[in-house]
């Protein structure tokens, strides 16, 4: 198939599909003696779980994720589900949040329909008085993340991975030494040994989908 054709089948531009493969999410085909580039099944079926998940409101950089975790383990559908789980959670968090602020906004808009905002001194009072989440609520509402290390290089790696995971979330990350008096009160034996907010949550090295799943990427 050319390049229009596996577009129209997956119900994208064309344009689209160059932003996936500029995006490292579709791999660009070889191209033929013909000069034009042919696109085969496999690739028709990539490119329609993209747009699947696209239209689920997965991110690309979650849309990655679900990419490696199908094309490199025996039984994906295992890390696909914890990877949906930990979206799941996500968007329960996003509805939360949402009707948190539709509230608010209804209760500006309300308050300035019946005179109880200021009409100068401010630009919009609706919007500058509203009472959105602080700095400090939203600092509070992302979670800490400890690694307790000894040093060695699956501890290295593991808080890569970590750190990889959480990069867009705001989570703070520690790391610990395995040795240490906070290790010890925790009863830590093992390294690493990943917590999160004050809990155990995996020891050993995860994969890239285990640390998203578990830490609960937003």
């Amino acid at each position: 198939m050319k390049i229009g054709e596996v577009a129209k089948a997956a119900g994208v531009s064309v344009s689209t599909l160059r932003f996936y493969e500029r995006q490292g999410l579709m791999l660009k085909p070889e191209t033929r003696d013909s000069g034009y580039r042919e696109y085969s099944q496999v690739d028709l079926t990539r490119l329609r779980l993209i747009v699947a998940a696209k239209r689920q409101r997965f991110p690309l950089r979650l849309i990655r994720v679900l990419l490696r975790a199908i094309e490199g383990k025996p039984e994906p559908c295992q890390e696909v589900a914890k990877i949906v789980e930990s979206r799941l959670m996500q968007i329960g968090e996003e509805i939360t949040e949402l009707s948190l602020l539709r509230r608010r906004l209804e209760s500006q808009l309300a308050a300035w329909r019946e005179g109880r905002l200021p009409r100068s001194e401010c630009l919009c009072a609706i919007l500058e008085t509203a009472a959105l989440p602080s700095s400090k609520e939203k600092t509070m509402s992302k979670s800490t993340i400890e690694i307790f290390t000894a040093g060695c290089a699956n501890c290295d790696e593991a808080v890569r991975i970590v750190n990889e995971a959480v990069s867009t979330c705001g989570c703070e990350v520690n790391v610990l030494t395995a040795d240490g008096p906070e290790a010890k009160e925790r009863g830590v034996n093992l390294a690493p040994c990943i917590w999160k907010d004050g809990e155990r949550v995996f020891c050993g090295v995860p994969s890239l989908e285990e640390a998203i799943a578990k830490l609960r990427i937003d």
